[in-house]
């Protein structure tokens, strides 16, 4: 489990209610899908079957972070909360008591996927808590927090987050292009 020094290492930042969620543990596997939808379209005669596209589906990024604090009287159930916030609908004093058409957060996230800051509705929120570690006061002290993201491409941030990585793509194809020789490993590394 890596910890990072008091640096930002990595965030979620909740844009309906404003808190930061971030910890000094990172996400050690992020996984960021998006399935492309294809028709195979049967013709009577035809050895094979021609490919219709039929567009592309969600991007969802999902990860799961360590939560550990073994010295609070507490445990880790103030981060929790802050997670627990994402697995309920938004809350404010302006919408009353009557939660039913209130939209689950909206996030921003910006760890590991090579993005500046997606834009992304929470869909998925889970705890496993280690049994054999909670504390006298029975507050857990060790947590796996698994989350699932659907990025919002529908989002003005999306827009622009899309013209950076079209850049980064071009400066891709030349970095690809340069000998090993020429980039910065050391003179002992091979490339292979």
């Amino acid at each position: 489990m890596p910890i990072l020094s008091l640096n930002l290492p990595w965030f979620i930042f909740v844009r309906d209610a404003g808190p930061l969620i971030t910890s000094r543990t990172i996400p050690t596997q992020i996984t960021d899908s998006k399935g492309i939808t294809l028709s195979e379209q049967a013709v009577p005669g035809l050895n094979y079957q021609p490919v219709i596209p039929g567009g592309n589906q969600n991007r969802k990024i999902a990860f799961t972070l360590p939560i550990v604090s073994r010295v609070a009287l507490v445990g880790n159930s103030p981060m929790l909360a802050q997670f627990e916030m994402l697995r309920n609908q938004v809350q404010s004093l302006t919408a009353g008591l009557d939660k039913r058409f209130n939209p689950n957060p909206r996030v921003l996230y910006m760890w590991g996927t090579g993005a500046i800051s997606l834009p992304c509705i929470v869909s998925k929120v889970d705890f496993t808590h280690r049994g054999d570690l909670v504390n006298a006061q029975g507050a857990p002290q060790y947590t796996e927090v698994s989350v699932e993201l659907i990025v919002d491409e529908g989002d003005p941030l999306f827009a622009m987050e899309d013209q950076f990585r079209q850049a980064l793509a071009k400066i891709g194809t030349f970095q690809a292009a340069i000998p090993a020789s020429v980039t910065m490993l050391p003179k002992n590394m091979r490339p292979y």
